[in-house]
């Protein structure tokens, strides 16, 4: 049970949790499910000598996804279905906005909150059906959508615009922990497409990145 796992961060060091890049655990769990002969795409017809053998080997090398075909072909279904080479549950910081490693955080809230609080930092459990995020390109999409922008709010409230905590984080850094797809890439205006190119490129965000080209 979910309850019975360690619930502050110095409980998660004691029992000796080591959690591991995206990549790694799916990389993981893909070569203990082919070990094991388990079925890895359940309803996924058609593409067992295909698109499967090619799709296992990008997991195995640790790069993101790109699944290029026609409308209709099961691409979004299968990017979906990579939820299932993820572990089931993964710790993440209590009361962050974006998913947190508590071992390594990525934003001033995470890293003031294991400054602050230590080993009594309080940990929560997020299961791997949540770990995942999807955007459907439409040419109306900006950079603030998928990376995030300042929010004038906090601005008004007296931060600085240097302040990294004045940053409204998008859908990837939302992603944090998990994967993130974006479906019909040609859709998205080209200077997006550069900006998303920079984020998978850069690697800031600990996330798994999937994209769907129709032909």
């Amino acid at each position: 049970m979910v309850n019975e796992r360690p619930a502050t961060f110095g409980e998660l060091k004691s029992a000796g949790y080591e959690v591991l890049p995206v990549r790694e655990e799916l990389r993981n769990n893909l070569i203990a499910q082919l070990r094991a002969g388990d079925e890895l795409f359940p309803g996924i017809v058609g593409y067992d000598e295909t698109v499967v053998p090619q799709l296992q080997n990008a997991i195995l090398s640790g790069q993101d996804i790109i699944l290029l075909g026609e409308r209709g072909q099961a691409k979004s279904r299968i990017i979906r279905s990579l939820t299932s080479l993820l572990d089931e549950w993964t710790p993440v910081i209590s009361g962050c906005e974006i998913p947190e490693n508590p071992f390594a955080p990525i934003t001033p809230q995470g890293m003031e909150m294991i400054a602050e609080h230590g080993d009594e930092t309080p940990i929560s459990w997020l299961h791997r059906d949540d770990r995942y995020g999807e955007k459907l390109a439409t040419p109306d999409i900006t950079i603030a959508d998928l990376i995030g922008e300042v929010d004038p709010i906090k601005v008004a409230e007296g931060r600085y615009l240097s302040d990294a905590l004045t940053i409204h984080y998008g859908l990837i850094p939302h992603t944090n922990r998990g994967i993130f797809a974006i479906n019909e890439l040609p859709d998205l205006a080209e200077r997006i497409q550069v900006g998303l190119l920079n984020a998978m490129e850069e690697r800031a965000a600990n996330t798994a990145a999937a994209i769907s080209i129709p032909q």
